[in-house]
């Protein structure tokens, strides 16, 4: 019997989660703000719903994110392009700490992918970028030029 990727998908982004969140709690951040924060400075002008389907989760879960790391100082609202839109964007202070917590996402990264050697991580990273950009219809999940 086979075992079926979207289950192996399922274990892994656990098994990385758990990981991610020890390392990011001396940044008082979990994995799923910092992966806000990175979709917000990649892309300023997301909406929260295009976040949430971004992130996989809820737009109640994007709410209670925004909330909290505006609370944090890491994001602010600022108005959109119309009365009812508002648009978020990064603070300097979540700038510096997305440069800061590249060191320990890179460890957790070896950590994780043990003996496979630079190609093969390469194509594991193209290859869930695909899966991604597939899944949420979405191609900024794509690599660049």
């Amino acid at each position: 019997m086979r075992t079926h990727i979207p289950y192996l998908l399922a274990v892994a982004s656990t098994v990385a989660t758990r990981r991610v969140d020890e390392r990011l709690q001396d940044y008082d951040l979990t994995v799923r703000q910092y992966g806000l924060l990175t979709q917000l400075s990649l892309e300023p002008e997301l909406t929260m719903a295009e976040l949430a389907r971004q992130l996989g989760v809820a737009r109640q879960s994007v709410h209670q994110l925004v909330n909290d790391l505006a609370e944090a100082g890491h994001v602010r609202r600022r108005p959109g392009a119309d009365d009812r839109s508002r648009r978020l964007e990064i603070t300097d202070t979540a700038r510096y700490l997305l440069t800061r917590i590249d060191g320990p996402l890179e460890r957790v990264e070896t950590e994780l992918l043990g003996d496979l050697d630079a190609d093969e991580v390469e194509t594991l990273r193209e290859l869930l970028q695909r899966v991604l950009a597939h899944a949420t219809d979405d191609e900024a999940w794509l690599p660049g030029p």
